[in-house]
């Protein structure tokens, strides 16, 4: 079973309180002793000097574009879609316009064809398309990110931000790493570089338990 360990060493010469801490943990699955099994890698995000507005940068759902029969949600309906990536897998839950609250993939049918719960608050559409989303990760587990903003101009700040909400500040060399409940769509994560005088880098990776299935 894969493992990864995480490592946090701090140092101070601050006369009044000086400090030499380090601490390492293993990240294992929600109340269990097995790892982390999923991972993003290292992602790199570059923000020009122009891009100075809130920006996207970890979602908690992914999206896609999905080619619908008519059909009545109290039926389990077929969505037949174009995404053969393989991460549409049965239970996760589905957002979209037309789709009931509570909605979850309920079986895969081929690498092009899922079949949405039953549900009891209905709902139908006709020939067309919907824009749906799916869980990326296990809502309220174990996920966890790791951002840095990798800009070299000391200056330079990006704002994390969660569901409208500031968080804090990185500067140029600082990183974060931090527990993520991933529960909703309102837990996607985003940054904004509103100051900076030259490109920003911000490098980032989320290791999770993966989608809900």
């Amino acid at each position: 079973m894969p493992t990864t360990t995480a490592t946090i060493t701090l140092n101070s010469d601050i006369d009044a309180s000086s400090l030499n801490i380090s601490n390492t943990t293993t990240l294992y699955k929600a109340g269990l002793d097995t790892g982390l099994t999923q991972t993003t890698g290292i992602n790199r995000r570059i923000l020009k000097a122009t891009d100075t507005l809130i920006t996207p940068l970890i979602p908690t759902t992914i999206g896609g574009v999905f080619t619908d029969d008519t059909c009545d949600y109290n039926n389990d309906p077929t969505i037949t879609h174009n995404d053969d990536s393989g991460k549409i897998k049965a239970g996760v839950r589905v957002y979209g316009e037309g789709i009931p609250d509570g909605a979850y993939v309920s079986s895969i049918t081929s690498n092009t064809e899922f079949e949405l719960s039953a549900s009891t608050t209905g709902g139908s559409v006709t020939d067309g398309t919907l824009t749906l989303e799916y869980e990326a990760y296990t809502a309220n587990k174990a996920n966890k990110v790791y951002i840095c903003n990798s800009s070299v101009s000391e200056t330079d700040y990006i704002v994390i931000t969660i569901d409208q909400e500031p968080i804090g500040r990185l500067y140029a060399g600082d990183w974060m790493f931090m527990p993520w409940s991933a529960s909703n769509s309102l837990s996607s994560i985003y940054v904004t570089a509103a100051t900076q005088t030259s490109t920003v880098i911000i490098d980032y990776m989320v290791i999770s338990e993966g989608d809900s299935a």
